[in-house]
């Protein structure tokens, strides 16, 4: 394996685990699934819109 590809999984494996210990897991606790979809679609619209502006 390359360092690059090493670097890339590492990141990716910390990503990961922060995404689920700071958005998910309160998420869960606090307002159950339906907080979770808020999330979700939060970021579906901001990866959307970025999507929208770069095709312009």
């Amino acid at each position: 394996m390359s360092a690059r590809l090493v670097f890339v999984v590492l990141s990716a494996a910390v990503l990961a685990v922060v995404l689920l210990t700071a958005v998910v897991r309160p998420a869960m606790e606090r307002g159950g699934w339906g907080e979770l979809v808020a999330v979700a679609a939060v970021v579906a619209v901001v990866l959307l819109a970025e999507r929208w502006l770069r095709g312009r």
